[in-house]
């Protein structure tokens, strides 16, 4: 016979508190932390005082890091994405591309995917039976939120795994136009440039190489950003694209690499568009969309007075557009020597 206090217990003693933050706290970013201070101190040879300021933690707690493995449940240590996000964010801290806003959304974005069906929640349902798998409960209310959170981190990684590769590329530095290059990646849905990626303050050249002046953010153009719109428009796939220096050998090293090449002259701008702030490039990408059969993924605008000439690249995404920069820049190189 059961005693009165068992006899009072309802089904509700039975539930425990265990939350699937406390797993990101003592499993996950151990394992980060340890991944981001390998990068900085053993392949780029920060120090350990200095790794520990970028970290966030001690100077001890770094060389703890250095010489032991964290608890972490097997499902985490083999997430190779863990280590890319560790090394991205090393070089982009290394190159003075890295923001804490920035960092912040990219570490939060990784965690977020990892509890949502991945490695965090089931190393959660372990000890939660009665959950169902693939419950997603910690993130249902913010389930609008996190999409939309997730493909803004996703385009705004396109464009700084671009600004990675032009940065690289010496040969592009000659092809900067003199107002700044900028590259561009615009949400399918873009409406305004506050819909599309950018780089404030443009690429510039630094030191003999592209240098970005920040990180990429939404609304970080104008100028290529309505180039990119009005293109979408036009081409929806076509989302991103990039501003050279305009350059006749250029022009036909773009048709030479079997680029549809188009263009137009600003002498011929109606006085309507003239004389309206921030029309006349979307007005030419038009122009020079509607004289070919096949959509142009190179339009060069030839200038007028006090407008610098500019020649724009197009491509579905910013590493594709940043790859035939490259191309194009190595191949010019190569002639002006």
């Amino acid at each position: 016979m059961e005693g009165p206090e068992k006899s009072r217990r309802s089904p509700h003693d039975e539930v425990r508190l265990k939350l699937p933050c406390e797993i990101v706290t003592e499993q996950l970013l151990p394992l980060m932390r340890k991944a981001l201070v390998e990068e900085l101190v053993v392949n780029r040879g920060v120090s350990q005082l200095q790794a520990a300021k970028i970290v966030g933690v001690t100077q001890p707690a770094v060389s703890s890091y250095l010489h032991s493995q964290p608890r972490t449940r097997e499902e985490l240590r083999g997430v190779t994405k863990i280590e890319a996000l560790a090394k991205n964010l090393s070089e982009d801290w290394m190159s003075g591309r890295l923001s804490e806003t920035d960092a912040i959304r990219r570490v939060c974005g990784l965690c977020i995917e990892l509890r949502t069906y991945g490695p965090i929640c089931a190393i959660h349902h372990d000890g939660y039976e009665e959950l169902p798998i693939n419950c997603a409960v910690c993130i249902d209310d913010l389930s609008n939120f996190k999409q939309r959170s997730r493909e803004d981190a996703e385009i705004i990684d396109g464009v700084r795994q671009a600004v990675s590769l032009i940065d690289r590329c010496r040969e592009l530095a000659s092809l900067i136009p003199e107002i700044g290059m900028n590259i561009t990646y615009g949400k399918p849905e873009a409406d305004t440039v506050n819909d599309v990626v950018g780089i404030p303050g443009r690429i510039h050249p630094i030191g003999g190489y592209p240098r970005s002046s920040r990180p990429p953010e939404f609304g970080g153009s104008s100028h290529v950003a309505r180039a990119t719109l009005t293109m979408m428009h036009l081409e929806p796939t076509l989302r991103s694209s990039l501003s050279l220096k305009y350059d006749t050998e250029a022009i036909k090293i773009c048709e030479e690499l079997g680029l549809v090449v188009s263009h137009f002259d600003r002498r011929d701008e109606p006085p309507d568009v003239r004389s309206t702030e921030g029309e006349t490039i979307p007005w030419g990408i038009r122009k020079a969309h509607s004289t070919m059969k096949e959509p142009p993924t190179v339009i060069y605008d030839l200038g007028g007075i006090g407008k610098e000439p500019m020649i724009f690249l197009f491509g579905t995404n910013p590493i594709e557009v940043a790859q035939k920069a490259v191309e194009i820049a190595r191949r010019y190189s190569k002639r002006a020597n």
